[in-house]
């Protein structure tokens, strides 16, 4: 289900498809926590895939709401967690817990909007991947997306490889996902150029 009329643009964000797909892959058998889950896009296909649980963190009740009646729709109702509030601190509260998933993805909304958001977005971006590492088993893989188009590849890459340093862990990355073939890149608009998502999974180091 996408809530056409109260939910945000369609309802459903077609442009991460090609991504959500590689999770379906890896989905099978799998712990899964979707942060920003909004209505379940990552989360409720992975279930639909075979995971054997998914948590789904979302601000809005409505689209937990909506992501639960998705999860029951694909007989996956007793599989599924909503998790209502700031995913910031519902990370915080899951470390707390020694919760552990299989698969992590994160894929907030743009924390850099303008250029002047850059220095604070980025300290946002380190904040949620950093907990988001902490709840990985050894060897999960994070799903770290970003639709910024001020926050550029490499800083997501560097980002990605500080915080495993700072965890004393090691980042493989393996996958990189773009926006789909119906958002094309004009080569002369970086707006176009936005959307990525970074597939790496986390070892312990040495």
């Amino acid at each position: 289900m996408a809530p056409l009329l109260k939910g945000q643009k369609t309802g459903w964000f077609y442009d991460h498809r090609e991504s959500r797909a590689k999770v379906n892959q890896l989905a099978p058998g799998k712990r899964v926590l979707d942060l920003f889950s909004y209505v379940g896009g990552w989360g409720i296909q992975a279930m639909a895939s075979g995971a054997e649980e998914v948590v789904c963190v979302d601000a809005s009740h409505y689209a937990l709401d909506v992501a639960r009646e998705n999860a029951r729709i694909n007989n996956g109702e007793s599989r599924f967690t909503g998790l209502h509030g700031d995913a910031f601190e519902a990370c915080k509260a899951l470390v707390d817990e020694r919760e552990r998933f299989d698969i992590v993805v994160c894929d907030p909304p743009a924390f850099i909007q303008k250029k002047k958001d850059i220095r604070n977005g980025e300290r946002a971006y380190a904040r949620i991947n950093n907990l988001a590492m902490r709840l990985l088993n050894k060897g999960g893989v994070l799903v770290s997306a970003s639709c910024s188009m001020h926050y550029q590849r490499e800083s997501l890459v560097d980002m990605i490889r500080a915080n495993s340093r700072e965890l004393d862990r090691t980042a493989q990355i393996f996958h990189v996902g773009y926006q789909g073939a119906d958002h094309p890149i004009h080569p002369a608009i970086p707006e176009t150029d936005y959307l990525k998502a970074y597939f790496a999974r986390i070892l312990a180091a040495g």
